[in-house]
């Protein structure tokens, strides 16, 4: 039973995050695209059922995606001050 909870807490997280985010995250496929077989999704509603209903998938990937850009950046940040 407390599975199916927190399965049914994360839905509604990540569709809200979705919602909220989507855009900005460049997931957004309300946009008509000019070229053909862009991708599945006819709208976002399609595409953000999909991703909260896989959400235990992607949540993961999307953590792993956020820690290696943020590594990246502290990286950067780290090799622009000369050594001492």
């Amino acid at each position: 039973m407390l599975y199916i909870i927190i399965y049914i807490v994360g839905f509604i997280l990540t569709l809200t995050f979705l919602k909220l985010f989507g855009k900005k995250l460049g997931i957004d496929y309300d946009t008509e695209i000019t070229y053909a077989d862009y991708d599945d999704w006819e709208n976002n509603a399609q595409a953000y059922l999909a991703f909260s209903i896989t959400w235990v998938v992607t949540a993961p990937m999307f953590i792993v995606v956020v820690l290696i850009k943020s590594l990246y950046k502290f990286t950067q940040w780290f090799l622009k001050y000369p050594n001492v």
